[in-house]
C-alpha cells in the first residue's frame, strides 16, 4: 500500500509541476473545507494488550474498539490546474480498550486514546472529465496523542495518563466532484504513519476515510 500511495502522489505532483499553468479564471484558487468519516488505529489489538499484562503476571480478556469518528478542517491554494498546497486540522476521534483480569488478580482496566494532527501537504490533481478529478496527497503530520488508563479492583481505583507529540509522514488519495465553480464534494483516504510512542502511549498508524465539502473563493 505504501509504495502504491507514493507512486500515485509522485505521479500526480510531477504532472502538476510540468503543467505549470494557472488555475482557470472561472475557478477560484483558494479554498476551505470540512469533512467527516471513520478512522482506524490499525495497530491497536487485544492480543498485544494481553501480552503486556501477561508480562506483569496478569491474565486478561481484552476487547478493543479501534474505530473512531474523525473530522477535518482544511484549506489550500491551487497553484495550477494540477497542483495545490493544503493544510489543515484533523481530529482522529477516540479509540478504546477494555480488559478484565482473570488470573493473577482481579479487576478491570480501561484505556482510551485520542489525538489530533496539524498537517501540510502537496496535492497533485488529475482532471477526469469536466466535473471529476482524482488526487494524491503527500506531506507531514504534526500529531499529538493522549492515552488515559483507568483501573479498578479490590484495592480501589487508580488512573494514569500519558501524552506524546511528533512528526510523521502523511499520504492519501481521493476524488473530487465539482458541483459548481465554487463548490465541490470530496472523498479522501489518508494514512498518518507511526502516531504515538511504543514505550508510553503505544504506537499505531491511523487511517481515515472521510467525505466532505470544499468551498472556493
Amino acid at each position: 500500500m505504501k509504495s502504491k500511495l507514493l507512486t500515485l502522489c509522485a505521479t500526480l505532483s510531477i504532472a502538476g509541476l510540468q503543467a505549470g499553468s494557472p488555475a482557470a479564471a472561472a475557478e477560484p484558487a483558494a479554498y476551505l473545507g470540512v469533512a467527516f468519516g471513520q478512522s482506524q488505529a490499525s495497530d491497536l489489538n487485544a492480543a498485544e494488550i494481553n501480552a503486556t499484562l501477561a508480562s506483569f503476571g496478569l491474565g486478561a480478556v481484552t476487547s478493543v474498539d479501534d474505530n473512531g469518528t474523525p473530522f477535518k478542517l482544511f484549506g489550500g491554494y491551487r497553484l495550477s490546474d494540477n497542483l495545490a498546497i493544503e493544510g489543515g486540522y484533523t481530529s482522529f476521534g477516540e479509540f478504546t480498550s477494555q480488559s478484565t483480569i482473570v488470573s493473577g488478580g482481579s479487576g478491570t482496566m480501561n484505556g482510551e486514546w485520542s489525538g489530533y494532527s496539524l498537517n501540510v501537504a502537496a496535492v497533485g490533481l488529475l482532471p477526469v472529465g469536466e466535473s471529476l478529478s482524482i488526487f494524491g496527497r503527500a506531506g507531514l503530520s504534526f500529531w499529538d496523542l493522549e492515552f488515559d488508563l483507568a483501573a479498578s479492583g479490590p484495592g480501589g481505583s487508580v488512573s494514569a495518563s500519558e501524552s506524546e507529540s511528533g512528526i510523521s509522514p502523511i499520504l492519501g488519495f481521493g476524488a473530487m466532484f465539482n458541483i459548481s465553480s465554487r463548490f465541490a464534494l470530496r472523498a479522501d483516504f489518508e494514512r498518518h504513519f507511526g502516531v504515538g510512542d511504543d514505550s508510553t502511549t503505544g504506537e499505531s498508524d491511523v487511517d481515515l476515510m472521510t467525505i466532505g465539502a470544499q468551498f472556493r473563493f
